[in-house]
C-alpha cells in the first residue's frame, strides 16, 4: 500500500509522530464511545467481557509483531555483515596487492576512488534503494584495473587469480548491499501489525466498560507500549535509512588504511 511505503519513508521523528497520532486519535474515539453522553449508554450494555479476552487478542498481536520484528532483525543483521565483508575483500585486496610491489600502486587508486564514490555518492542514495553511476563506474574501474595488472606473466598465477577473485567478491558485496537497500517487508505484514494493534485497542476499551479512569489508565499504557514497540521496529525497517542506519564505517576505515598516492 502506498500509504504504508509513505510513512514508513518518513523521517524518524515524523515516523514515530504519525504513529503516535492514528493510535492516540484510536484511543481517544474509544474512550468517548464509550462514557460519551451519545453512544455511551449503548456500548457500556456490553458490560461483561473478561479481562482473559484482552489477553487472547494481545497474544496475536505480539505473534505478529514477533514475526515482523525477527524479518527486520534479520535483514539488519544481514545487510551490516555485508558492509562488513564488502569493508573486509577491499582492505584484503589493498593488502594483497601491496604484497606485489611497485604494480599495487594503480589498485590503491583505483581503491580509494571506489571507497569515495561508495561513501561519498552512494550511501545518501541507498536510503531510497538506489546505486550511485559513480560507484558503479568506480566499481568497474577497480575490476579492469586488477584485471589489468596480469601478475601471472610475472609467475605469480596463483596471486593473480587470488586478486581477481577479491575484488570479484567485492562487487558481489555490492550487488547485495544494494538490494537489502530496496528490501523492505511486505506492506501485507505491516497493515495486519497496525490493524492488530487497533483491535487489542477495542478490546482493551470491552474489558474496562466499568469505570472512565480505569479505561483511560489502560488505554494510555498500553497505548504508548504499541507506539514505542511497533515504532521501534518501523525505524529500523530501511537497514541504510538515517538517522539510525548502518553506517558506511567498516569501507570508511579503508581510507585511513590505503596511502592517497
Amino acid at each position: 500500500m502506498i500509504v504504508i511505503d509513505g510513512w514508513l519513508s518518513l523521517p524518524l521523528p515524523a515516523l514515530i509522530l504519525i504513529l503516535a497520532a492514528f493510535y492516540g486519535a484510536s484511543a481517544l474515539m474509544l474512550i468517548r464511545l464509550s462514557f460519551g453522553p451519545t453512544a455511551g449508554p449503548w456500548v457500556r450494555s456490553f458490560r461483561g467481557v473478561v479481562a482473559p479476552f484482552f489477553g487472547a487478542i494481545v497474544i496475536i498481536f505480539s505473534i505478529l509483531v514477533g514475526f515482523l520484528a525477527s524479518d527486520v532483525w534479520d535483514r539488519n543483521r544481514r545487510a551490516a555483515a555485508t558492509v562488513r565483508g564488502e569493508g573486509a575483500n577491499l582492505i584484503s585486496l589493498h593488502a594483497l596487492a601491496a604484497a606485489l610491489g611497485t604494480p599495487h600502486i594503480a589498485i590503491d587508486r583505483a581503491i580509494r576512488a571506489y571507497a569515495t564514490a561508495v561513501i561519498d555518492r552512494e550511501w545518501p542514495r541507498m536510503e531510497y534503494g538506489e546505486a550511485a553511476p559513480e560507484a558503479e563506474a568506480a566499481q568497474d574501474a577497480l575490476l579492469q584495473t586488477v584485471a589489468q595488472s596480469d601478475f601471472a606473466a610475472l609467475g605469480n598465477t596463483a596471486l593473480d587469480r587470488l586478486l581477481l577473485d577479491t575484488a570479484l567478491r567485492v562487487r558481489e558485496a555490492r550487488g547485495d548491499r544494494l538490494a537489502f537497500s530496496s528490501d523492505f517487508s511486505e506492506n501485507f505484514k505491516w497493515t495486519c501489525v497496525l490493524l492488530m494493534g487497533l483491535m487489542a485497542q477495542i478490546s482493551l476499551a470491552a474489558v474496562h466498560l466499568d469505570e472512565a479512569r480505569a479505561q483511560i489508565a489502560a488505554m494510555v499504557i498500553f497505548t504508548g507500549s504499541i507506539v514505542l514497540v511497533v515504532g521501534l521496529i518501523a525505524a529500523h525497517e530501511g537497514p541504510f535509512q538515517p538517522s539510525i542506519g548502518i553506517s558506511p564505517g567498516p569501507i570508511a576505515k579503508l581510507l585511513d588504511i590505503v596511502p592517497d598516492s
